[in-house]
């Protein structure tokens, strides 16, 4: 084989590769789904130190309510835990 050829018979096993390794892995669980999109969107606002302090306070209802909307309903249980998170975290 010439060294192009090589190097393209690698490329393809390469992308053989990943893709099986794609097909095969589990898919995943959907709590940690919603959990990372709502850490991005902590993260997007707050420092990361405060974003992972956040994170840790936040109960999984609360995550699942942040997940759903950007505003969470006034009096709700999820606004006071998410607010008490703020406000400890960034004092």
């Amino acid at each position: 084989m010439t060294p192009p050829r090589r190097l393209a018979a690698f490329g393809l096993v390469v992308a053989l590769a990943a893709s099986a390794a794609a097909c095969t892995s589990d898919p995943k669980d959907p709590a940690q789904v919603r959990e990372e999109r709502v850490q991005a969107r902590i993260a997007s606002t707050f420092s990361r130190s405060q974003a992972t302090c956040i994170m840790k306070v936040l109960d999984a209802p609360t995550i699942a309510a942040l997940d759903k909307t950007t505003a969470l309903p006034a009096g709700s249980e999820a606004l006071r835990i998410y607010s008490n998170a703020v406000v400890a975290c960034t004092a």
